[in-house]
């Protein structure tokens, strides 16, 4: 159990690097959901990255929903395609 704990804790504090230096670039102070998922796409390649991708846009559906907001209006991403929001 040590071990996959160990595992999701390198692999959170990886994304959280990555999803830092985006901001960075950027210049804002502040990190956003968007910023999370430019980090997943860096980090994961092919069917890890759809699986995260679709499991994190889920996530957010669902605390969007549960706040009342706009699922698109909640996520502001580039990565979320108009497309993908209508089926929401």
């Amino acid at each position: 159990m040590n071990i996959i704990h160990d595992v999701l804790g390198d692999i959170f504090e990886k994304l959280a690097e990555t999803a830092k230096d985006l901001i960075r670039k950027v210049g804002r102070h502040t990190l956003q959901a968007r910023d999370f998922a430019g980090a997943t796409a860096l980090l994961f390649h092919s069917e890890l990255r759809v699986f995260a991708m679709t499991k994190g846009m889920q996530a957010m559906t669902l605390t969007a929903d549960s706040y009342g907001l706009d699922t698109c209006e909640a996520a502001k991403s580039k990565f979320v395609r108009a497309s993908k929001c209508a089926k929401l």
